[in-house]
């Protein structure tokens, strides 16, 4: 023990871990380093980037090429800490393509969520923001890598996707969407009025509301059915925002039609009791 303890084995000791923390201090700085450098050289100004992209793509490239630069860096501080201790790499590197092709055929829904990521952000299927629907999950796009999609739905709940098990993707973040609106009357009603309120209810919307792209449109009556006639009402909106337009719409249709006393089909099933009793 004590033979071990010569200066010239501290001194040897001592400048191989010296080289270690090095190796691992540099890899932590590397990868800080190329992180800063790649969201710099993707970031937006005004909604414009060096690339041209819009923001949500832009952002998920700046993911992926993270990704890629940190397993690249991961790699080689591994070469390096394996050459201090004196192992050969190149025969790790062989073996390690040798069991590669040995596991192949066992990790072909690897290499196939691999290929689905890249095709994904290739045709820019969706991008980190989006909010989309694949199967029976909806939700919005939190992260996109090589092999997963990361999606949160309304209730928080985080859904991480295999890429290649995704066949269908709805996308609702991509371009304009519609607000429609279904409204039920008695056939009681006055339908010139019934329609007369509805274009106001769309003009004072349009005004009020600027996710309302265009003038609302009033479709007129779209169905019959026992003791009640559906109109409908839509309106282009921005993305995602279509529910809340829905929603305002029914409020300023329910005031307009309380203040000119348009009858509804729950009105007449409402007075029916009353008239009732009163014949009894």
């Amino acid at each position: 023990m004590e033979g071990l303890l010569t200066p010239d084995s501290l001194l040897y000791f001592g400048n191989k871990a010296l080289r270690l923390v090095l190796i691992l201090a540099g890899a932590v700085f590397a990868c800080r380093f190329l992180g800063v450098v790649v969201e710099r050289f993707f970031a937006t100004n005004n909604g414009v980037n060096k690339l041209y992209l819009e923001e949500k793509r832009a952002k998920t490239l700046s993911n992926l090429l993270k990704m890629i630069l940190r397993y690249t860096v991961y790699f080689i501080s591994t070469i390096m800490i394996l050459q201090e201790f004196h192992i050969d790499t190149t025969s790790i590197l062989a073996g390690a393509g040798i069991i590669g092709l040995a596991v192949g055929v066992g990790a072909q829904s690897i290499f196939k969520d691999i290929i689905a990521g890249f095709f994904i952000f290739l045709e820019n299927q969706y991008a980190v923001g989006d909010y989309i629907v694949s199967g029976d999950m909806a939700g919005t796009v939190e992260d996109i890598a090589f092999r997963t999609t990361k999606l949160r739905d309304g209730s928080g709940v985080l859904h991480i996707i295999p890429n290649g098990m995704i066949s269908r993707i709805s996308n609702y973040s991509r371009g304009q969407m519609l607000a429609v609106i279904n409204v039920s009357v008695a056939n009681q009603a006055d339908i010139s009025e019934v329609l007369t309120l509805l274009e106001k209810a769309g003009r004072e919307i349009r005004q009020e509301m600027p996710e309302v792209l265009a003038d609302p449109t009033v479709v007129g009556i779209v169905d019959f059915r026992p003791g009640e006639i559906v109109l409908q009402v839509s309106a282009p909106t921005l993305s995602l925002e279509q529910q809340k337009v829905e929603t305002a719409f029914r409020r300023k249709i329910k005031v307009l039609f309380d203040a000119a006393q348009i009858p509804l089909p729950m009105d007449l099933w409402s007075h029916r009791p009353k008239e009732r009793e009163e014949k009894a």
